[in-house]
């Protein structure tokens, strides 16, 4: 049954406000926070949750909120957390103030090749993550492509059918498609997909917002119908951008680019590296100072990692790095800090640590590194950051004894042990 205007999730943490929409899988809320902020609350609607195989729906939602969640990229949308309510699984997501792509062509009309190459290139790019994750969207269309109010910023939006995927991996689909966005495979539940999924839609998505119109859907092309080229609808589409959306549309799925990259290059486009920053020079302030008063190479305990309970009510356990005999360093969900040792903790020795210096001076590389990054349960999460510092490698742990447990493992990120190798290679105390 769908939830109501009004009602409470989490003991009154969040607050629904409207229905935002609802598709063949999931339906989406527009909630308030404790704080008076909005987010996004999307669950299984009604007619999955009928369904004989609910559970195991249930089971691939949850699988794929927490893959999802690891997706993180300016121009996805971002999953603050996964929650359950009234024994259904739903993700809580960024709420993005905007109108969606294929509104703002319906009202504003046809967009310039520039600007619509601009959106593309920031899809494209937050696809690669998706990608490189194992993940496909199989949706993409304008519709689930959200333009942030005042900003020339694209999101990707709607994951709600991503599916794992094994390049050349033969599966049962569901079919859930969007006709005009969806290549021939999609149609066959047992064909073949891939990246090459998403190339096809993405292409047709550039089609739809230079032409303000659809192709013809693909099960009809496989049976002879032409293809409109974008160009005979809008004579103003270059000849590059006109054959890269044909290539990308190709009806075979082995005649398409096989990559998001190799379809953009098409379009003389790179994808947008996320910029590594350097860890020089290392900038004092209040908590470098702090640290550097309480560091001490000669302590026995000095370089080990350790965890504790806050109290005995807490299912948390909280990692942090020796400093000295008296003192730790926290990286910790509301920044860092340094702190005495609890009185109660224990040793990890279930890692191998770097050498006593090494995880010392490295503490301050991660402190600059991550200190102005966003945190949170599925975001970067700074516990694992602790692991990182003391063993050098990137790890996905269990934090806590909960239900909720493995939702921990999103503490990594593929870009954490990269940007922290090259800074300590660089870095200068």
């Amino acid at each position: 049954m769908a939830w109501v205007s009004g009602q409470q999730l989490q003991d009154g943490k969040y607050t629904l406000e409207k229905e935002l929409g609802e598709g063949g899988f999931g339906i989406t809320y527009r909630a308030r926070d404790n704080h008076g902020n909005f987010v996004v609350i999307k669950t299984v609607n009604d007619a999955i949750q009928k369904r004989a195989d609910f559970a195991k729906f249930q089971q691939d939602f949850l699988n794929e909120a927490i893959k999802l969640a690891k997706c993180s990229h300016p121009h996805i949308v971002q999953i603050y957390e996964v929650i359950h309510e009234n024994d259904l699984w739903c993700m809580v997501m960024e709420y993005i103030d905007g109108e969606d792509l294929g509104s703002f062509v319906e009202n504003q009309g046809i967009l310039s090749e520039a600007e619509a190459l601009r959106y593309i290139q920031q899809i494209g790019s937050a696809l690669t993550v998706v990608h490189d994750h194992g993940l496909l969207h199989r949706d993409i269309k304008p519709q689930n492509i959200m333009l942030r109010a005042g900003k020339s910023e694209a999101v990707l939006i709607d994951f709600g059918i991503a599916r794992e995927f094994s390049q050349n991996l033969t599966q049962t689909h569901m079919q859930m498609l969007a006709d005009g966005f969806a290549p021939i495979e999609q149609y066959d539940k047992r064909a073949k997909r891939g990246a090459f999924t998403d190339v096809y839609a993405l292409a047709v998505t550039l089609y739809s917002v230079l032409t303000g119109e659809l192709p013809t859907i693909s099960p009809m092309r496989a049976i002879g119908t032409e293809l409109e080229e974008a160009k005979k609808i809008n004579s103003s589409i270059s000849d590059k951008v006109n054959q890269a959306i044909i290539k990308g549309m190709e009806l075979k799925p082995e005649n398409r680019p096989q990559s998001i990259n190799e379809w953009l290059s098409l379009l003389n486009m790179e994808i947008t590296s996320i910029v590594i920053p350097p860890a020089t020079p290392i900038i004092e302030d209040k908590i470098i100072r702090e640290f550097k008063t309480h560091v001490d190479y000669k302590s026995s305990k000095a370089g080990l990692l350790i965890h504790h309970k806050e109290s005995s009510s807490d299912l948390a356990l909280h990692y942090h790095i020796i400093i000295s005999d008296t003192h730790a360093f926290n990286f910790g969900g509301n920044g860092f800090a340094v702190f005495r040792i609890p009185r109660k903790y224990h040793t990890v020795e279930s890692v191998t640590l770097l050498p006593k210096k090494e995880v010392l001076d490295r503490c301050l590389i991660a402190y600059e590194l991550f200190k102005a990054w966003d945190y949170g349960l599925l975001g970067w999460n700074c516990e694992h950051f602790a692991r990182l510092v003391t063993t050098g490698v990137a790890i996905s742990y269990q934090v806590k004894k909960s239900p909720l447990a493995f939702l921990n493992n999103n503490g990594y990120h593929p870009l954490a042990k990269e940007m922290m190798d090259k800074a300590c290679r660089t870095a200068k105390y």
